[in-house]
């Protein structure tokens, strides 16, 4: 057997595979005496009829096909044994010739390749967060609030009130915007183009709104209030009572982002008013709020801590940002290589999860594409660019997992293990309980393995990671390839337009 390999641009490989003529024949015949314990052929039993005589009957085309699909899987094996090429999922029969030798031609997709190229010269400047007072201030103050004294109130609204609200809010068109809208309107209204319903409808889709939520809670201060001038606005409304009102929010993106500089309309009922009287800021309070602890803090000790862990949680969420920003731009950096195959499965994983999450609301997948109008090939379509940079995140990660020799041991499983049920005091060894099963192992590596792979990323960045040894420096320099599924000797995959070339042969 003849075997000659080529590479093709979509990151597929051609095996072009010569085999004896000798071979065909035999599969031809083991393939017609099993046609023939399925056909009636007159004169003779069921199996019993000679291959000349049943070749004539059912036709070659027909012994053919079921010699090449037994033949088919043998020489695709015996192919990839011969051969370097690893698979990433099952190949196709391209095409197949009898003359001058019978020839298969699979083409068969491959492993994804990723070089990350010179990814440890990157380095991204890192600007380390700092906790202002401000932020440990509202820290002591929610600590109050969820240990105040709250007493509902018959009396109207006023500042510092703790109310229930159901409110809705609507953005409001500036003039030139209602100018137009009005023209286009009265065009319409003129042309008969659209019924008075329609025009409701339409009314109702163009209303802008930021907001619409039942029993809402939220305390009337400066801090809390949904708007600038909100608390104003309802003060002296009394229980039951619906206000409405407009307000215009400052120019200010970075506190008020895409309502900055609007002009609104706040529909506001009264559901409920409290009264909430704080507890005074003293040693007292930070014992209270700290007596199931070994040794109760000082107010001086509780802000401390406050600001330690305000400390710790902006440096992991500054670290991920960062760590994200450095990952975009190895990625960047990377040559990445995967065939269609990858992005294919990667589209039908995406979709299954979107027909799984509509369930939950009792919907399905196609019942989505009926409102919508879109078919399975639009849906695959608006998934693609999705698919495809999730593909490239995974394999840069994986890759870097494996040029970083980044692993978890046992040791680090069970310290992360202690760390998670400490948490659940009294019931720790009942949540202990669920990491002895494989999915919750397997599922707590991954969570581990990613971050340390950030950490290792920021690490890079900074100019502070550690110095490859020469054995992960080889490696590095290696080829590397990513195995998404187990199919190195899946075989091939015979369509009908497979089965008509070879007829036609």
């Amino acid at each position: 057997m003849n075997v000659q390999t080529e590479r093709l641009a979509d990151h597929t490989a051609r095996f072009t595979v010569e085999v004896e003529l000798e071979r065909l024949e035999e599969a031809k015949r083991v393939a017609a005496k099993k046609i023939a314990k399925r056909v009636n052929i007159p004169g003779f039993r069921k199996g019993k009829a000679p291959y000349r005589i049943l070749l004539n009957y059912v036709g070659e085309a027909a012994i053919l096909e079921d010699a090449l699909e037994v033949l088919g899987n043998e020489v695709y094996k015996d192919a990839l044994d011969q051969t370097d090429i690893e698979p990433y999922g099952p190949g196709s029969l391209e095409d197949f010739g009898v003359e001058p030798q019978p020839t298969f031609k699979f083409v068969v997709p491959l492993q994804p390749v990723v070089d990350l190229g010179d990814y440890r010269d990157i380095r991204v400047e890192y600007e380390a967060p700092t906790v202002e007072d401000k932020q440990v201030e509202d820290g002591l103050k929610n600590l109050q609030e969820q240990h105040a004294l709250v007493e509902e109130s018959q009396q109207p609204v006023a500042a510092d009130n703790r109310v229930t609200v159901d409110i809705v809010g609507e953005i409001l068109e500036d003039e030139a915007e209602s100018e137009a809208d009005a023209d286009a309107d009265a065009e319409e209204a003129e042309s008969g183009e659209a019924t008075e319903a329609e025009e409701e409808t339409a009314d109702e889709a163009d209303r802008q709104i930021f907001v619409d939520q039942q029993d809402v809670v939220f305390t009337l201060t400066e801090d809390n209030e949904p708007a600038p001038g909100f608390t104003d606005a309802l003060a002296g409304a009394t229980v039951g009572e619906q206000r409405v009102f407009e307000l215009t929010y400052p120019e200010d993106e970075e506190e008020f982002q895409q309502l900055s500089g609007k002009h609104v309309r706040f529909d506001v009922t009264v559901k409920k008013i409290e009264t909430v009287t704080l507890p005074a800021l003293n040693d007292e309070f930070a014992a209270h709020v700290t007596e199931d602890e070994d040794e109760p803090l000082t107010l001086l000790s509780l802000r401390m801590r406050i600001r330690e862990d305000l400390q710790k949680a902006a440096e992991e969420n500054a670290t991920n940002e960062y760590s994200e920003k450095v990952l975009n731009q190895i990625i960047e950096g990377s040559t990445i290589s995967f065939p269609e195959a990858l992005v294919d499965d990667q589209v039908n994983h995406l979709l299954q999860h979107v027909d799984m999450d509509l369930r939950q609301r009792g919907l399905t997948l196609e019942d989505y594409m009926k409102v919508t109008g879109k078919s399975l090939d639009d849906m695959r379509s608006d998934y693609r660019d999705n698919s495809i940079e999730t593909i490239k995140r995974s394999l840069v990660i994986r890759e870097l997992v494996q040029a970083e020799n980044v692993e978890i041991t046992d040791e680090r499983m069970s310290e992360e293990i202690d760390r998670i049920v400490a948490q659940f005091g009294e019931q720790a060894e009942l949540f202990r309980s669920m990491y002895d099963r494989p999915d919750m192992q397997d599922n707590l590596r991954s969570d581990l393995l990613n971050r340390l792979v950030f950490e290792r990323i920021a690490q890079i960045a900074k100019g502070e990671a550690p110095a490859l040894t020469a054995q992960e420096e080889n490696a590095e320099d290696a080829e590397a390839t990513v195995t998404e599924t187990e199919t190195a000797e899946a075989a091939p995959e015979t369509t009908d337009d497979d089965v008509a070339a070879e007829e036609g042969e």
